[in-house]
C-alpha cells in the first residue's frame, strides 16, 4: 500500500529540519566591527523605544523603555555581533509587575545612504536566542547613554567601544545598578 504524497513531504520536510537545527538554529556569522562603530550609544527601537547601551571592550551594558516596559540587558561583543541577556519588567496593571527574561543579539551596520548606524537582531525567551522576535534600533546622533550612574558614558565613548582613562565601570559591571 503506498503512503499518501502529502504525508511523505511533511515527513521528509520533518527530517531535513530536524537535521538543520531548526530554522531558530542558524548560525549567526561574525564579521569584524565595521570603521567607527561601536554598541555605546542612544537607541531608538521600534519595539522598545529608547535604549541605553555603553560597550566597554567586549562587554556591553544597557537599559531599555517604553510604555509599560523596563528593561536591561548586558552581553559581549564580538566583532559587528552583540549576543546579550535581557531582564524586563512590565507593569500591565499597578502592583503587579510580571518579569520575563531571555537572550538576543544585535549585529551592527553602518547605513550609508541615510548616513546612520543601526542595530538589527533579535530576542529569544529564557536560554534561546531567536524566536521571540525582531529588534531592531536607528542610533542617535546627538545623544550619550545615561545608565543610572548620573553621568554620561560621553567620557567612554570612543569608537572602538573601549572605555577612556578614568571610566570607573568595570567590564563586569552587571545590571544590578541601572
Amino acid at each position: 500500500m503506498r503512503a499518501p504524497m502529502g504525508k511523505v513531504w511533511v515527513f521528509v520536510a520533518a527530517i531535513v529540519l530536524a537535521a538543520c537545527g531548526g530554522a531558530s538554529q542558524q548560525t549567526l556569522h561574525v564579521k569584524s566591527m565595521p570603521e567607527g562603530g561601536t554598541f555605546t550609544g542612544v537607541w531608538f527601537s521600534p519595539q522598545y523605544g529608547e535604549m541605553h547601551i555603553r560597550q566597554n571592550g567586549a562587554t556591553a551594558i544597557g537599559r531599555y523603555t517604553k510604555d509599560e516596559r523596563v528593561g536591561r540587558l548586558q552581553g559581549n561583543v564580538e566583532g559587528d555581533v552583540m549576543r546579550f541577556e535581557w531582564s524586563e519588567k512590565r507593569e500591565l496593571i499597578v502592583g503587579r509587575p510580571v518579569q520575563t527574561r531571555g537572550h538576543g543579539y544585535f549585529r551592527i551596520v553602518k547605513d550609508d545612504v541615510e548616513n546612520n548606524w543601526k542595530l538589527v537582531g533579535e530576542w529569544g525567551n529564557d536560554a534561546a536566542e531567536r524566536g521571540g522576535g525582531p529588534w531592531n534600533a536607528v542610533k542617535s546622533k546627538t545623544r550619550k547613554p545615561e545608565l543610572g550612574d548620573g553621568q554620561s558614558s560621553q567620557r567612554g565613548a570612543s569608537s572602538d567601544g573601549d572605555a577612556e582613562e578614568g571610566d570607573t565601570k568595570k567590564p563586569d559591571d552587571d545590571l544590578s545598578d541601572l
